[in-house]
């Protein structure tokens, strides 16, 4: 009988230590520091937060139990567990409650913290101020303890995709004693990086010169949370590896899991477990610091003469795009594509061409009809690219040169604007219409084409702060338009993303916005 119930036990899939790799150290385990996926990942699975997010991208309760907003959407009133403890490496144990949000919160705005995602949460009722220095106490801040386990947050404008947002590393608690015990080392080694959610950071491994194989983050089960939370496996090991050993190591069986692109899926298909994700739009984007380019009847000539039907026969493994934002941005819990349709002028017209074209050449200089430089990032957006300049050079006489670049030089070259036009694949680091918008924001870093449009800010700005979802879905539509109106970005097909897992695995919950991997319900069998 004993052995069967030990049998019985190990079948169940838990209690195993899971594996993954990732391709640098971690700059911090501060969360409202941490701005990068290798820091993400590992704070995904040390602390709760108020919410949490489900596999099909919809919101739950994590560290709260439920929650309540007012009927104008300015007031979130939370209740929360009261069965949620920080440890860490070193004994600690401390109960997690509402003054750990607050308090959390209050180092997000806090000059001196220098969050890099602080002004995300500007939707919180004085939080600019406060983070501007033009308030000093935090007592004025919209985020309050109406007890141990009561929050109230109070904000500025209504919206509705806070409770995503709670589920971020900025939004995430902070033990004040704990905090200030550190002095200053706060999330940057085990010992001072404490745990109020499933695994603790046991130790940490990093020197710049040893050996990839001795670098490391190994965690463990957060014993005082399972005993109310379903926490299955009973440790994690983090290794810091270079990127391209990473499909190796999986098929090596060294990791349990891996994300890949299309190029890999075929190397790593074979009997593991995928799922797929349709999370990168690539188009091509012009550059107006390039004079042609300024005239915005020559861009839009020039898009009207992408035939995508051509283009998807040339690369068959890949989908033409229909808007901006790919299908996996979801919204109202379903596929934003779905919810709001496709964009249009997307279709192939030689007709329209051909009367943008001659509206826009009396002021042109076509003395530059001749060697602009594309740029692109592998030999797919090469393909795809050179059926369309085809097409280019036949109707209007306008050659191009089509330059290969590896990842860093094309990023390189992207960031100093060292190209005529290039193949852009943009993505999202949060699942939203607007991750993937804001990137042709005024200002916006990621602004490529240089092009200044007050109409699509306005817009963007609009469907941002929409009490409502579904009217911020319909505005966001309207704002994908003006972009493709104006050609400032014109779609052409989407890329996937691939998650792998061994056969051997179940309940791995992979966020292909932000890369991270939740392996809280894990199991190896």
């Amino acid at each position: 009988m004993l052995l069967n119930l030990t049998a019985c036990g190990k079948s169940d899939g838990k209690d195993r230590v899971l594996k993954y790799d990732i391709s640098d150290n971690p700059a911090t385990l501060d969360p409202q520091q941490a701005n990068e996926p290798n820091s993400d990942i590992i704070i995904e699975n040390v602390y709760m937060g108020l919410m949490a997010i489900n596999a099909d991208g919809s919101v739950k309760a994590a560290a709260a139990t439920d929650f309540v907003v007012s009927d104008d959407g300015l007031k979130y009133e939370f209740k929360l567990r009261n069965d949620i403890y920080w440890v860490n490496s070193e004994g600690f144990q401390r109960q997690c409650t509402a003054k750990d949000f607050v308090y959390g919160f209050k180092r997000l705005f806090l000059p001196e913290t220098s969050a890099p995602r602080a002004c995300e949460y500007y939707c919180i009722k004085n939080s600019e101020k406060f983070h501007n220095g033009e308030i000093t106490s935090p007592d004025l801040l919209g985020v309050k303890a109406k007890g141990d386990f009561e929050l109230e947050i109070t904000l500025e404008y209504a919206n509705p995709r806070l409770p995503e947002m709670l589920a971020e590393p900025p939004a995430m608690p902070c033990n004040e004693e704990f905090f200030l015990q550190s002095q200053g080392k706060y999330g940057l080694s085990a010992e001072c990086t404490p745990s109020n959610g499933s695994f603790y950071v046991k130790s940490w491994t990093y020197d710049p010169h040893a050996a990839t194989d001795t670098n490391n983050l190994i965690l463990k089960r957060n014993e005082k949370n399972a005993e109310s939370v379903e926490i299955c496996p009973s440790g994690l090991n983090f290794f810091i590896e270079d990127e391209e050993d990473f499909i190796d190591d999986f098929l090596n069986g060294d990791i349990n899991c891996v994300a890949v692109g299309i190029s890999d899926k075929s190397r790593v298909k074979g009997k593991n477990k995928c799922e797929e994700f349709c999370n990168i739009t690539c188009g091509l984007v012009f550059n107006t610091d390039f004079k042609l380019f300024q005239n915005a009847d020559f861009r839009r000539a020039l898009s009207r003469l992408v035939d995508r039907e051509t283009v998807m026969k040339a690369i068959p493994d890949y989908e033409a795009a229909g808007g901006i934002v790919p299908k996996q941005v979801s919204l109202l819990e379903q596929s934003y594509r779905v919810e709001v349709g496709d964009c249009e002028l997307l279709e192939y017209s030689l007709e329209k061409a051909r009367t943008l074209f001659q509206s826009a050449k009396s002021s042109l200089d076509m003395e530059l009809f001749t060697g602009a430089v594309i740029i692109v990032p592998n030999t797919v957006a090469e393909t795809a690219v050179s059926y369309i300049m085809q097409e280019w050079q036949r109707e209007f006489g306008f050659y191009c040169v089509v330059q290969v670049l590896g990842e860093r030089e094309y990023r390189t070259r992207l960031r100093d604007g060292d190209f005529d036009i290039a193949l852009l694949e943009i993505s999202g680091d949060y699942n939203s219409p607007a991750a993937y918008l804001e990137q042709f924001t005024t200002g916006s870093s990621d602004n490529y084409s240089n092009v200044l449009d007050n109409a699509f800010d306005a817009k963007f700005v609009s469907a941002n702060s929409a009490a409502e979802l579904s009217e911020g879905a319909g505005i966001f539509l309207q704002a994908e338009q003006i972009l493709i109106d104006n050609a400032e970005f014109v779609p052409l097909y989407y890329k996937n993303e691939y998650f792998f897992t061994g056969a051997d695995i179940s309940d791995l919950l992979y966020n292909p916005f932000t890369k991270t991997v939740n392996f809280t319900s894990a199991k190896r069998f």
